[in-house]
């Protein structure tokens, strides 16, 4: 790839991560602005309350939604579509009247936010090749990093010297430099076989997430045994779980799921995820605590308490840029359990802070709690994207996401209980007056205004201590969720990680690796496509189910899963194109494309046993005359010449998106199609002999 284009895509990663990192901050930012939020638009605390939790509400709730509509009309459209929706909705919240009006801006920017990051994401699989995007990863999280913190400190130094407006006008300028940079520098890309779309699945993906988050916001803010939050989740949960079932029943019965379930047989997809999500559970403890730390305890302001928790920045930095060449050098599995060590040690380290601790060490402690958590989420999700194909980057890219944009409300309901807990039980209080207790219970913000009232330096110090005693444990509990990553690391994220597509297992991998295993699983492969066959053949291809099938091959469903994620795919997947490209890329190099690629045809047929000739012909006359393989064989024509297209490139010194090039593979495509509609008019058509004839017609106007 010319070097120009590489710094394309860097500089067009540059712009997006930016997007992104105003996505984050205006997460975090609401929480030093809710005062003068209040006083401008005269807002109730349920109106407050509304104004941060509906924002992370429907940026959790619209992640999987924007994956799928992504992956079916555009990444690209998607991106921009969502950073004009996000700079509208941020102008409109400037200049917002009323509380109603800024609420609406606010659910508009948690759904284009949403898309903006789950996009983002999928563009790493799109712009980056598997050696490069680890890196790639690296700058978009330590982007999603900076916003967690960079919020209070941006915020409150705006708040103390500017008008509230400009808090979410400044994210206008950050979207027109997105939106320059993903219209100019980002290339259009959908799924190959565009998913259809999936209300019911969308409504309870959605309604599921929504009701999840905002039970967990009520817990942090009212208690575990709030019965409105537990309500909430309980129906959440419900929703999720029967989400899970029925996608995996759409996927038997040869539907199109929303997430496909094929994703979740990938070890590395699906601990790297989920990895991702506990270190995310684990550091968000330090952000919910530590701001009240610094300003109840330590009596700092709101900007400087954000000024202090830049050395979790820099620690987020530290951690997240080397862990690429940390990964490649001792493996995923050793980095991010690394990262989950240093996030315990500093999480721990951090439990014996007292009242009155040096700022150096909690710098120290809280630096290296960063770097633990950038270490780890950087590995772990490059780890799931390296399973993740280009075809599913949107909706793989949004089960990510949602694991990530989970674990904020949840830690943050966890820590406040343990926080809370810990607080009551060591505020010790006698022959204080009922209404200074009433008031220190209630929170250590009221705890410490009313011994400030009242001149009690006594109140004053066990409201302090009894917090620094609740912290303590909550950073305790951040180490434990710490360690327990560190475990689930070493026993399920596998030992070596191999950048392959989870949909082609046993087919290109395999014939690039030829061994025992792979011979294993080529005839087991191989079976189940001959029984699958022999049931088209005797009951009808609508007529039979992949339960038949399973039985029929005597394989347990994982098994058939792994090999064929839909019934199509049994009928569709062959070796055939690895092989023609295999033989292709053997040829002389004095031979042109297009001879050189007769040549491959002629010797990838020769290839075949007599046995895979015939079941070639019977998937083919299946593809034309069963209405469903021949729309999806429609999808698989576009992918073949774009693989023709990079290989003959690759030959004649051009680019694979050349003009000329991608002619002569549409040519070159449609040709073999042509010639195989004649397998369905007589079964004992010569198959390699037509396409010969065809190419043979066609060598003499074709050149590059």
């Amino acid at each position: 790839m010319p070097a120009r284009t590489g710094a394309r895509r860097w500089w067009a990663l540059g712009a997006v991560s930016l997007s992104v990192l105003a996505v984050t901050v205006d997460g975090t930012v609401l929480s030093v602005a809710l005062p003068t939020l209040a006083g401008a638009l005269h807002a109730t605390e349920l109106d407050l309350e509304w104004f941060q939790s509906g924002y992370l509400l429907l940026l959790a709730a619209a992640t999987l939604p924007a994956g799928l509509l992504g992956d079916r009309f555009g990444r690209k459209k998607l991106l921009t579509g969502s950073l004009a929706a996000f700079g509208a909705g941020s102008a409109l919240c400037a200049e917002a009247p009323s509380p109603g009006v800024f609420l609406v801006a606010r659910l508009l920017m948690g759904v284009a936010g949403a898309g903006v990051t789950v996009m983002a994401m999928s563009a790493l699989t799109v712009l980056f090749g598997d050696a490069e995007r680890p890196r790639a990863v690296g700058v978009y999280e330590a982007a999603n990093f900076l916003g967690l913190p960079a919020g209070p400190v941006l915020g409150g130094w705006m708040l103390s010297r500017l008008w509230w407006g400009w808090v979410f006008l400044l994210n206008v300028p950050v979207v027109i430099v997105g939106l320059t940079a993903a219209v100019v520098l980002i290339p259009e890309s959908r799924a190959a076989r565009r998913p259809v779309l999936d209300p019911p699945g969308i409504a309870t993906s959605a309604a599921g997430l929504a009701a999840v988050t905002y039970g967990l916001v009520q817990a942090g803010q009212d208690g575990w045994g709030d019965p409105s939050a537990l309500a909430l989740m309980a129906v959440g949960v419900a929703a999720l779980v029967g989400f899970a079932l029925r996608e995996r029943r759409l996927s038997r019965r040869g539907g199109t799921p929303l997430i496909d379930p094929g994703l979740f047989r990938s070890a590395s997809f699906t601990w790297g995820a989920v990895l991702g999500g506990v270190a995310g559970l684990a550091m968000i403890g330090v952000l919910f605590v530590m701001p009240q730390y610094f300003q109840a305890v330590r009596g700092a302001s709101a900007l400087g308490s954000g000024l202090r928790l830049l050395p979790l920045i820099g620690g987020l930095i530290v951690g997240a840029l080397p862990a690429s060449a940390l990964a490649r050098a001792t493996g995923a599995r050793l980095t991010v359990t690394l990262g989950f060590s240093l996030l315990a040690a500093g999480a721990a380290a951090g439990a014996t802070t007292g009242t009155a601790a040096p700022a150096a060490f909690i710098a120290a402690w809280m630096a290296v709690l960063g770097a633990g958590t950038g270490l780890t989420l950087t590995a772990a999700t490059a780890v799931a994207l390296s399973r993740l194909p280009a075809e599913r980057s949107g909706t793989g890219s949004a089960v990510v996401q949602a694991f990530q944009k989970t674990a904020g409300p949840l830690g943050t309901a966890i820590m406040g209980s343990v926080l809370a807990a810990g607080y009551q039980a060591r505020l010790g209080l006698p022959g204080m007056p009922s209404s200074a207790v009433a008031a220190a219970r209630q929170s250590v913000y009221d705890g410490v205004a009313t011994a400030s009232r009242l001149g009690s330096a006594v109140l004053a110090r066990s409201v302090r201590g009894a917090f620094t005693g609740g912290m303590d444990v909550s950073l305790a509990a951040s180490a434990g969720i710490a360690v327990a990553g560190a475990l689930l690391t070493l026993a399920f994220l596998p030992r070596r990680i191999t950048v392959t597509d989870v949909t082609d297992s046993g087919t290109a991998a395999d014939a690039a690796r030829p061994g025992l295993r792979e011979r294993k699983k080529a005839r087991t492969r191989a079976t189940i496509q001959a029984c699958a066959l022999r049931l088209f053949r005797e009951q009808g291809y609508d007529a039979t189910t992949i339960e038949q099938i399973i039985e029929a091959a005597d394989v347990s469903e994982t098994t058939f899963f792994r090999y064929f994620p839909t019934k199509e795919d049994v009928v569709l997947r062959d070796d055939y194109d690895p092989l023609l490209i295999q033989a292709f890329q053997a040829q002389p190099a004095h031979l042109a494309p297009v001879p050189a690629l007769r040549a491959a045809f002629a010797a990838a047929f020769a290839g075949l046993t007599p046995q895979q000739r015939a079941e070639q012909k019977e998937r083919i006359t299946l593809i034309f005359t069963v209405p469903r393989l021949r729309a999806a064989m429609l999808d698989q024509i576009s992918q073949a010449m774009k693989l023709l297209a990079r290989a003959m490139a690759e030959r004649a010194g051009r680019r694979p998106d050349d003009f000329t090039v991608r002619t002569v593979a549409g040519a070159i495509v449609g040709a073999a199609m042509a010639v195989s509609t004649a397998v369905t008019d007589d079964l004992d058509a010569d198959l390699p002999a037509l396409i010969d004839q065809a190419i043979a017609h066609l060598e003499p106007g074709l050149t590059l």
